[in-house]
C-alpha cells in the first residue's frame, strides 16, 4: 500500500479499499482479465458490509469507490505501470480473494496475506533460462530442426529469458520485445553462417514461439467477449503491437546480416 497502514485504520472504508485494490492490482498486472479483477473488488468490498460499490478497470488502472452503511465513503485510484503474466500469481490472489469473502477476518490479517502474497513465488526467477531453452528447443525440433537447430534454439531461447530477466522494469514491454527478437535473429544468422547447411528459419522460429504474446491476446478476447469492449480493444491493440516489434526486430536483424541464411 503506498499510504501508510496506520492512517487508514482509523477510517475502515480507505482501509478496506485499499487493500481490495492490493488484490486487483495484483490480478492485474499478473494477466487476470479485466472482468475478473473488477467482480473481485466488488465482492471483497460487499463481503465487509459496503452498500454500494462501484469498480472501473481497464488494462493500467483500477478507479473504486465504496459506501458503507454509516455513511462513510472512499473512492480511490491505483496506477498500473507494468503488466506480464503469471497465472500463478493470479490464482494465488484469487484464492485470497475467496478466502477474504468467505471468513472476512479483520483488516490487519487481510493485509498480511496480501503481503505474503506479494512476497511469494513459485519458483526462482532464474528457473526462467532452463524453461525456456527447453521450450524453444521443442518448437525447433517441432518445425523440422535437427540437432544443431535445437541446441543453437536452446542457447538462443536462454538468451531470450536472460534479457527479459535483467531488463525487467527497466524498459517498456515493446522495447523489450524489440530487443529480445533483434538478438535472436542475429544469433540464429550468425548459427547458420558459422555452421553450414543450418537452418536460420527453424532456429527463428523456435525462438520466436517463446516471444509471441498469446495468453495475452488471449485474455484479450475473453474480455471482448464479457463485454468489457474498452479494456479488450486496448489489450488487442497492446498484443498486436507487441507481434509487430517481434516481427520488426527479426527483420531488422534479417537486414544487418544481409538476409541470413533461411
Amino acid at each position: 500500500m503506498n499510504t501508510n497502514v496506520e492512517d487508514y485504520k482509523t477510517h475502515f472504508a480507505e482501509y478496506l479499499l485499499c487493500l481490495a485494490l492490493d488484490v486487483g492490482e495484483g490480478m492485474l498486472k499478473n494477466g487476470g482479465e479485466v472482468s475478473r479483477v473488477e467482480n473481485t473488488v466488488e465482492r471483497i468490498c460487499r463481503a465487509y458490509g459496503a452498500v454500494h460499490v462501484e469498480v472501473f478497470s481497464i488494462i493500467s488502472v483500477i478507479h473504486a469507490a465504496i459506501r458503507m452503511p454509516d455513511g462513510s465513503y472512499s473512492s480511490q485510484m491505483r496506477r498500473i505501470h507494468h503488466t506480464g503474466t503469471d497465472l500463478y500469481k493470479v490464482e494465488l490472489f484469487n484464492d485470497i480473494s475467496r478466502k477474504i469473502c468467505n471468513e472476512t477476518p479483520d483488516l490487519d490479517a487481510f493485509d498480511a496475506y496480501i503481503k505474503e502474497a506479494k512476497h511469494k513465488n513459485v519458483y526462482p526467477k532464474w528457473i526462467t533460462l532452463p524453461a525456456s531453452a527447453i521450450a524453444a528447443s521443442a518448437f525447433a525440433v517441432f518445425f523440422g530442426g535437427e540437432l544443431i537447430e535445437w541446441l543453437a534454439a536452446a542457447l538462443i531461447g536462454a538468451i531470450i529469458a536472460l534479457i527479459n530477466l535483467l531488463a525487467a522494469e527497466r524498459i517498456n514491454e515493446l522495447a523489450k520485445a524489440v530487443i529480445a527478437s533483434f538478438t535472436a535473429g542475429i544469433l540464429s544468422s550468425i548459427t547458420a553462417l558459422m555452421i553450414p547447411g543450418t537452418q536460420s528459419s527453424v532456429i527463428m522460429i523456435g525462438t520466436i514461439m517463446l516471444l509471441v504474446p498469446g495468453v495475452a491476446f488471449g485474455t484479450a478476447l475473453r474480455d471482448l467477449l464479457c463485454g468489457d469492449l474498452l479494456a479488450g480493444g486496448l489489450k488487442v491493440i497492446q498484443s498486436i503491437l507487441a507481434a509487430l516489434m517481434i516481427a520488426f526486430g527479426y527483420l531488422v536483424s534479417m537486414a544487418v546480416m544481409g538476409g541470413g541464411i533461411l
